[in-house]
């Protein structure tokens, strides 16, 4: 479900964002909870950005907090890729892109990412209605069982005044290390 987000659109670039795994908690304009497996997945839309909430689903303990948002003790850019051993035993690995696309190609790609999102049972989308081509959304998705986690992929637009914009992704996976002994350094597909 695409929600209209009440507040005005502040005129931001992709350029601001900036990723933090330590941000303390943002006040969300729009919420989803997706339950995964062991896990609980909040997603806090917060505008042009997000917040991601990790906890365990029997106790409620946080795993992680992925923030992905224009923060002035944090400037960009965004990093291209990190990855993170977390406590629990949990693996993080984020990837970014960010694109440029042109003024007459641009409320097509919006409004398919709106299309394309809604569709998805582990969606989380918000709109502002004044600016129909700024979107962001967020979707989640569980891993395969033997790496006990989860995937979560945004997209964030970012209009130009003058045309065109921007369109960040990310794409992250958070998980159990296998007994094997890793199943991270690069997993394939992780690229937006």
């Amino acid at each position: 479900m695409i929600a209209p987000l009440s507040v005005p659109y502040r005129d931001v670039r992709a350029s601001e964002l900036s990723w933090s795994l330590e941000a303390p908690d943002q006040p969300p304009l729009h919420t989803g909870l997706h339950p995964i497996g062991p896990l609980d997945v909040e997603v806090r839309i917060l505008g042009a950005s997000h917040q991601i909430l990790v906890r365990t689903a029997d106790l409620g303990r946080l795993v992680c907090r992925e923030t992905v948002a224009c923060r002035d003790a944090a400037p960009g850019p965004l990093p291209i890729a990190i990855e993170r051993e977390l406590g629990d035993g949990y693996h993080y690995e984020v990837r970014c892109e960010v694109r440029e696309v042109a003024a007459e190609h641009f409320p097509a790609w919006a409004g398919a990412l709106r299309d394309y999102a809604d569709a998805l049972p582990g969606a989380t989308i918000a709109v502002f209605p004044e600016i129909p081509d700024a979107v962001t959304a967020v979707v989640v998705e569980p891993l395969p069982a033997r790496l006990a986690g989860v995937l979560w992929r945004s997209w964030h637009t970012y209009p130009h005044a003058g045309g065109g914009g921007d369109v960040v992704a990310t794409r992250t996976v958070l998980h159990r290390a296998p007994p094997s002994g890793g199943a991270g350094g690069g997993m394939p597909g992780l690229r937006p």
